[in-house]
């Protein structure tokens, strides 16, 4: 992280009362650091990080400065460092802390984790915990270890140097710089995500930019997936951001907010959007706000992005075009392959080393103009009797523009048609809904069916703990039903004709 802890002494020393990061610190008081104040901060942290002669920091707790300060700190003074996502549960948390080896907790991680010592002091106002650990995994030096919920219960570790952190977020930076750049980025996902930490933290200090970290509480956000759409609206208009980083699911609910009080967008300049497929409908609702939403694409094995539209180079429906950090070509199957600033290897008890390009496991396709579509994922690709190769993830992204349909999977495979599982409690809406998704859908992808179920978060077996569905727990769960339960959606008339052998 050479270049950024260089920015930053730059604009130590060029722009000092320059507000870098502000927000609530880790007893939720306000707290305004200015450049020059950052910068003698992290110095400082850094050397008592040292004393400490800690092999690998686990960083827990909510959004805070005092959370930044410690993961800036970490990577100045070259120590391994883990984010404990809050949302994960006791013992995904405990699964953290086993695999990554950690002998110091900073922060306040699950109440039901049991470490092995009170805190013996506090840093930028949080608690400090030694921890024992018998055997620490071997890993290369100074890296920062990123778990992914993936789609089983237990996270996956993933191992990334400071060198591909820093070709990523300069990469970032570079493509950010040759637009207009926002002057204050809002952090609204959790840190403990590489995507934030990334675009929300390092890409804004490279540009000198301000960065506002309210609570996760703050902006209305319970958990991974759960949202309090009021208090949102408040910390829009609070905090007056730039630029924001989204899911679809949040960006849907700010287009919300926008319909309904366009003042809380107004100074919205740019939103980027990741994490799943973008509906375009999501993106034709935005532009008629006169927002400006640019969809990426990437993956933490990938360093968090390897793909983004900007204002220069922008296709709807694509995921833009590769960052320059990176190259990535399609295999002959159509498996997306990523090679460049990558990650280490995965950490699962002992560390598996990784060489070579990465096989992400999406199928892509480019166009003539370099822009990439990304298709679906190769392993969910459902084939009907009919022989339709149908990616579930492009029909769930075009129903996540409908409000009742934002619980929605896909099932069918070798059957005459498709059903749609929802998690909703409003299945007369979603029927209606449904039938106006069917509408801008091919034939052989229309819901010819469908299953009514609790919301999914209700049911949180058939969800990981970033809100991705376990399509193997609903296969278990609801492929019984297609034949007996399923309501149909659409008259005989339109079924297909069922398949012979």
């Amino acid at each position: 992280m050479r270049v950024l802890f260089e920015r930053l002494a730059e604009y130590a020393y060029a722009q000092p009362d320059q507000v870098a990061i502000q927000g609530a610190d880790a007893s939720g008081d306000c707290l305004i650091l200015t450049y020059q104040a950052l910068w003698g901060r992290i110095r400082a942290l850094s050397e008592t990080l040292l004393a400490l002669d800690t092999q690998m920091i686990g960083l827990a707790g909510d959004n805070s400065v005092s959370w930044v300060l410690i993961d800036l700190a970490a990577a100045y003074a070259g120590i391994s460092i883990v984010p404990i996502p809050p949302f994960f549960t006791a013992e995904q948390q405990h699964h953290v802390l086993d695999t990554a080896g950690v002998d110091w907790v900073i922060g306040s991680p699950h109440p039901d984790v049991a470490l092995s010592h009170a805190s013996v002091t506090t840093l930028a106002g949080l608690p400090c915990h030694a921890r024992d650990v018998d055997a620490p995994p071997a890993l290369p030096p100074a890296v920062k270890v990123t778990f992914t919920s993936g789609s089983t219960g237990s996270p996956k570790g993933v191992v990334l140097s400071a060198a591909t952190l820093e070709s990523v977020s300069v990469s970032l930076a570079s493509t950010v710089s040759t637009t207009a750049v926002p002057s204050r980025h809002l952090v609204v996902l959790p840190l403990s995500t590489l995507l934030e930490n990334m675009t929300g933290v390092y890409v804004p200090l490279l540009l000198g930019v301000t960065t506002v970290i309210p609570s996760s509480y703050d902006l209305g956000l319970v958990g991974s997936s759960q949202l309090n759409l009021n208090q949102l609206m408040s910390g829009l208009i609070r905090y007056r951001p730039q630029s924001l980083v989204l899911t679809p699911a949040l960006l849907r609910a700010v287009i919300h907010l926008g319909e309904q009080h366009p003042g809380a967008v107004a100074d919205l300049k740019h939103v980027a959007v990741g994490g799943a497929k973008v509906p375009p409908g999501l993106l034709r609702a935005a532009s008629r706000l006169g927002l400006s939403v640019f969809e990426g694409y990437g993956l933490s094995e990938c360093g968090s992005v390897v793909s983004l539209n900007t204002s220069e180079h922008h296709c709807v429906g694509s995921v833009g075009k590769p960052l320059p950090h990176h190259r990535v070509f399609l295999a002959p199957d159509g498996e997306i392959m990523v090679a460049g600033a990558t990650f280490s290897g995965y950490l699962d008890r002992d560390f598996h080393p990784h060489q070579g390009a990465v096989a992400t496991g999406d199928i892509g396709e480019f166009d003539d103009d370099g822009f990439l579509y990304v298709k679906g994922r190769k392993k969910n690709q459902l084939i009907t009797a009919f022989g339709r190769n149908i990616h579930p993830e492009w029909i769930e992204a075009e129903a996540m523009a409908y409000s009742a349909l934002s619980n929605m999977v896909v099932l069918g495979e070798g059957k005459d048609y498709l059903t749609a599982i929802i998690g909703s409690d409003s299945p007369d809406q979603a029927k209606q809904q449904l039938m106006q998704l069917n509408h801008q859908l091919p034939d052989y992808a229309q819901l010819r069916a469908v299953i009514f179920t609790a919301p999914f978060h209700q049911q949180p077996h058939l969800i990981t703990a970033n809100g991705r569905p376990k399509r193997d727990v609903f296969c278990q769960q609801f492929e019984p039903q297609l034949n007996t339960s399923a309501q149909p959606l659409l008259t005989d008339e339109t079924l297909p004709i069922t398949a012979h052998s």
